[in-house]
């Protein structure tokens, strides 16, 4: 079934392909058949013998919360779960819980099952097993896993009923599988319980010790904190008001200090000064000695101005005048060093009352930051005193509930309903069995069919010829049907089919193959051809025949040269003698055309026979006189025809094809295979071969199904061999078609 290439690009047409599909499964019915066959009489075998098994079925309520026993107690384990997601994923728990392994572990514990043959299946029919080697199975085995393996459990949405089926061949002991695993699994709720509960207990025993170790250890710490330092609001405040004190007072030194370093600064730069009245500074001259000073020397200033306009500068009153002033302005000087001294020794004295509140600052910096620093621990101890307090008391209240719980007994799992024996099978599902087979048949046969038609790459069609082979389709010749016309050929003469039926459809594909190749020159006519195959049995002589025939009755003069000199067959299809030929006018020089040639019953159609057949035909072909022959061939007749071996057997058809006007290939349709034939065609095409096109021989004809294959056509099954002449009692072969 072969898809065409514009499908891709035009879309599926679905009619077509559906056209195809049918045409595949008329052609593969067989296949499609044989398959369909085998699927369904396996089902039936598979179903008939396979062994009844019964299921047993109980059902449990699983209560999303246990009952309440002690009011205003909480519980250590929650049986069950709240919430609609809660809910959900605690029942797909549960159902997981009771298809576990610990379950199965508890039924096999209970009852021995260990040793029970029937779990492990090793009392089922067919099995023969030694005592001994029965043990040995089962000491190895795993009942657990095995038991698990076979319960099913189904939850209802919605609702809190699980129910728990087991499959077995025996109904009594599914029965009793059942009630076993619902009787463990609700113990073994209880027993989780009690167990969690026993647990938690003896964890919160040992939480408590520890707690109530943590909460002594920072009451003590608290405790000793509180007698190290006083922490109360009116220490706190005293500290306050000191450094607050201590600040101004730090204050006002600083400002004395920068007033001293001021004034000795200036004092320093007068001291150096020649005249210290040269310049004038109220803080420093404001004292009254230093006033008595200027004004009594401003005083003589002027006396002075008085006696030197009335006498001269060396005069006695006004060198007294002089001295006084001098003494003066000594005197200010020491007055201004005195002044200087007690500068220095006021601005030593305000840095040390500096320095002194910088210290006293400093610590009652560090007391308060000390005091800080105790009542944030105090904070901390206190809330970790409380905490642990806290913790304790939770600790043991909760340890008291659980040893008050671990009293009481619930469970929110009962069982409702227990399984009862099951009296019908619920495997084989027969009618299952047979519907699925059905289905499973006609898609074996479907695909069996497909993949035959895909592994088949036989060539079939002119597109095969055309795309495959890369070369023209020249046309193709049905099978032979007897009683076409009411008559029958006989079976020697089959291979004259096209001349005893010339209305046949043989004769009318013959005829057809016969214009395509005389028009495929129509400016060079087609002299002489090679009419030969891939492999034999492929229909190769019975095509050159047919061709033959046709050609004859077109020119009126055609001559048939048999060229397959390893097992000629041609003189057998039109009855005459082999006792000359082709080998006889190459090895004898006496010989002449006219007599070897001879005339068949087919008018203007003659036959030139292999003749004896030589050890090594191969070198009859590459003499020189048979090239000579060839001529004489054409020379004498309008058609010349020759018929050789099969191509990938010997290269006598490549030597023959360098001699003619080309070659005709022919193939078997639904037959030869593709690779065979494009090898074919790359070895003629290395000779420099022109192939003329394909045959295709014993195609179906249409509304005929396969046709109808005459007598002894398909040879008894026997393989088409080669032999050479030395090769005595060789049998007389039926014709091939």
């Amino acid at each position: 079934m072969q898809l065409n290439p514009r499908d891709s690009e035009e879309g599926v047409n679905f009619t077509e392909v559906l056209a195809r599909g049918r045409e595949m499964l008329i052609k593969r019915f067989w296949w499609f058949a044989l398959a369909f066959v085998a699927v369904v009489g396996s089902t039936w075998l598979i179903t008939k013998h396979q062994q009844r098994i019964y299921s047993a079925q109980g059902t449990l309520v699983i209560e999303r919360a246990a009952p309440r026993v002690l009011s205003g107690v909480r519980e250590v384990v929650n049986l069950g779960a709240t919430g609609y997601w809660g809910s959900k994923q605690y029942y797909e728990a549960q159902r997981q819980i009771m298809q576990s392994r610990e379950v199965a572990q508890m039924v096999v514990d209970r009852h021995g099952l260990a040793n029970d043959p029937h779990l492990f299946r090793l009392d089922a029919p067919g099995i023969e097993l030694s005592e001994e080697k029965k043990r040995d199975i089962m000491a190895n085995g795993d009942p657990a896993g095995i038991l698990a393996g076979r319960v099913i459990v189904s939850l209802n949405e919605g609702s809190m009923i699980a129910r728990v089926s087991v499959r077995d061949p025996d109904p009594r002991y599914a029965q009793q599988l059942v009630n076993w695993l619902m009787a463990a699994y609700r113990d073994r709720n209880v027993y989780m319980r009690r167990q969690a509960t026993r647990e938690a207990y003896k964890e919160l025993k040992t939480i408590a010790r520890e707690m109530e170790k943590r909460k002594q250890a920072s009451e003590a710490a608290l405790l000793a904190l509180e007698t190290k330092f006083d922490l109360s609001d009116n220490h706190r405040k005293a500290v306050a008001a000191k450094i607050l004190s201590l600040s101004d007072q730090l204050r006002t030194a600083e400002q004395q200090v920068l007033t001293a370093k001021q004034l000795t600064r200036k004092l320093r730069r007068y001291a150096r000064q020649k005249d210290v009245f040269d310049v004038v500074d109220r803080a420093v001259f404001s004292g009254g000695l230093t006033s008595v000073i200027k004004a009594r020397l401003i005083e003589l200033s002027v006396k002075k101005r008085e006696l030197e306009a009335v006498y001269l500068d060396k005069h006695p009153k006004v060198r007294t005048v002089d001295k006084q002033l001098a003494l003066l302005r000594a005197t200010a000087r020491k007055h201004v060093k005195a002044m200087l001294v007690a500068a220095k020794t006021n601005l030593s004295a305000a840095l040390e009352t500096k320095s002194v509140l910088n210290k006293k600052l400093k610590s009652a910096y560090a007391e308060d930051t000390a005091l800080r620093n105790a009542t944030l621990r105090y904070e901390q101890l206190r809330a970790k005193r409380n905490e642990d307090r806290r913790f304790y008391a939770m600790v043991a209240k909760r340890q008291a509930e659980t040893d008050l719980t671990n009293q009481v007994d619930v469970n929110n799992v009962s069982v409702l309903d227990e399984a009862v024996l099951p009296v019908a099978p619920v495997s084989p599902k027969k009618r299952l069995n047979y519907a699925l087979g059905f289905i499973l048949a006609i898609f074996a046969g479907l695909g069996t069919a497909l993949a035959a038609e895909l592994l088949d790459n036989t060539i079939k069609t002119r597109a095969h010829v055309e795309t495959r082979l890369g070369i023209p389709f020249l046309g193709a010749i049905p099978r032979y049907q007897q009683g076409e016309d009411g008559t029958e050929v006989p079976v020697e003469h089959i291979d004259l089919y096209a001349h005893y039926r010339p209305k046949s459809r043989v004769a009318e594909a013959s005829r057809s193959i016969r214009t395509n190749l005389l028009f495929m020159r129509p400016g060079d006519p087609l002299r002489s051809m090679v009419i030969t195959s891939a492999h034999p049995r492929e229909g190769k002589t019975s095509t050159s025949t047919t061709l033959a025939i046709a050609m004859a009755n077109s020119s009126g003069s055609c001559v048939l040269v048999d060229t397959d000199l390893r097992k000629p067959r041609l003189h057998k299809v039109f009855g005459l003698s082999a006792e000359s030929g082709v080998t006889s006018l190459i090895l004898d020089p006496n010989a002449e055309l006219t007599e070897v040639v001879q005339q068949t019953e087919v008018p203007g159609l003659h036959l030139l026979a292999s003749g004896p057949l030589p050890p090594d035909s191969s070198r009859i072909l590459h003499n020189e006189r048979f090239k000579v022959l060839v001529e004489q061939l054409k020379a004498h007749y309008e058609v010349v025809i020759f018929d050789s071996p099969p191509v990938e057997i010997v290269s006598d058809a490549m030597v023959l094809s360098r001699l003619t006007d080309g070659v005709v290939l022919v193939a078997q349709a639904m037959s030869t295979r593709i690779p065979a034939l494009t090898s074919t065609v790359r070895a003629l095409r290395a000779v420099n071969s022109t192939i003329l096109g394909a045959v295709l021989s014993r195609t179906q004809q249409p509304g005929t199904g396969y046709g109808y294959y005459y007598g002894r056509g398909n040879r008894g099954g026997r393989a088409y061999r080669y032999r050479y002449a030395a090769e005595a009692g060789d049998e007389d072969e039926p014709p091939v078609v």
